[in-house]
C-alpha cells in the first residue's frame, strides 16, 4: 500500500497544482493538505517543476496576448517619441510595478511562511479567509480607480500588493488579484488574464532561484517528474478555460463555499489527528 501510495502521489500533487493554481482556492495551502495526507514532501524541485508546468498553460492560453503586448512594444518603441498613447508599453510598466511589490514582499515573508505557517491549521483558517475574499468580489467597481476599465499604476501597486500576501498558504494568487482586480474597476474580461500575466515573471522568478536544486534529482524519477508536469501542465490549461467562463458570468464567488468547507475539515483534522 505504502508503495502505492509513493507511486501515485506526483501524479496526484500534479493534478491538484494544474487545478487549484488558476482556481481561486491555494495551491501552496491545498499541496500542504495533500502532502500530510499522503505523509510524504517531494522537495522544493518537485514543487517547482509543477509551478513551472502550469506557467506552460499560462502562455498557451494566453499566447495570443503575449503576442500582441511583445509586438505592440516593439512598434511603440520604434515609433516617434512624441506620440503620448503607448497602451502596450504602459501594461507592461505597470505589470513590472505590480511584480516589483509582490517580489519585496515574497522576499521579506517566504522565510517566516516556510518556518511558521504550513501547519494544517494555519492553512484552514486562512482558506476560510481567502473565502471571505473571494466572496466580497461581487462588489464589483466598489473601490473604482480606473475611470476606463484599464489596468493603470495605482490598480497595479494594489494588484501586486495583494499577490505578495498570497504567499500565505490558504490565500489564492489568482483569488486575492482578480478580486482586487475586480473592486478597483478593472473590467472583468481583463482580471484572469492581468492576473495569469503577473504569475509569468514570479514563477519564473522562483524557478531561477532553485536552479541550483536542479542537481539533486534523481535521474531515476525523471520521467515521473516529467509526467507529472505535463498533467500538470494539461489539468492547468483546461482549468484556465473553465474560470475565464466563469469570470464572464460573474460566477466567480462561488468557490467562497468550497474553500469554507475545505478550511474546516483541515481545522478539524489538525485537532484530532
Amino acid at each position: 500500500m505504502d508503495a502505492f501510495i509513493e507511486f501515485i502521489s506526483p501524479f496526484a500533487l500534479a493534478i491538484l497544482q494544474g487545478m487549484t493554481e488558476f482556481l481561486p482556492v491555494s495551491s501552496s495551502g491545498h499541496l500542504i493538505l495533500l502532502n500530510a495526507i499522503f505523509d510524504t514532501d517531494l522537495g522544493i524541485v518537485f514543487d517547482i517543476v509543477l509551478h513551472v508546468a502550469t506557467l506552460v498553460s499560462v502562455v498557451v492560453f494566453y499566447r495570443k496576448d503575449i503576442a500582441s503586448i511583445c509586438i505592440g512594444c516593439i512598434k511603440e518603441c520604434k515609433s516617434s517619441n512624441d506620440k503620448p498613447d503607448k497602451p502596450n508599453l504602459k501594461l507592461v510598466a505597470a505589470l513590472l510595478l505590480a511584480t516589483a511589490i509582490t517580489g519585496t514582499i515574497g522576499l521579506l515573508l517566504n522565510d517566516f511562511v516556510e518556518s511558521k505557517l504550513r501547519s494544517t491549521l494555519i492553512v484552514g483558517a486562512l482558506l476560510i479567509v481567502n473565502a471571505g475574499i473571494l466572496w466580497i468580489s461581487q462588489k464589483k467597481g466598489a473601490l473604482r480607480l480606473t475611470a476606463d476599465g484599464q489596468l493603470n499604476f495605482k490598480t497595479a501597486a494594489l494588484i501586486g500588493l495583494a499577490q505578495g500576501f498570497a504567499v500565505l498558504p490558504g490565500i489564492s494568487r489568482s483569488g486575492s488579484t482578480i478580486t482586487t482586480a475586480l473592486l478597483l474597476g478593472v473590467r472583468g474580461e481583463d482580471c484572469a488574464k492581468i492576473s495569469f500575466l503577473l504569475s509569468i515573471p514570479i514563477i519564473l522568478g522562483a524557478a531561477i532561484l532553485h536552479l541550483r536544486d536542479l542537481s539533486s534529482v534523481d535521474h531515476l524519477d525523471l520521467p515521473i517528474i516529467l509526467g507529472a508536469a505535463v498533467l500538470a501542465s494539461v489539468t492547468g490549461y483546461f482549468c484556465l478555460i473553465l474560470l475565464d467562463k466563469m469570470l464572464k458570468k460573474a460566477h466567480f464567488h462561488r468557490f467562497a463555499p468550497y474553500c469554507i468547507v475545505v478550511g474546516l475539515i483541515a481545522i478539524v483534522a489538525h485537532f484530532v489527528a
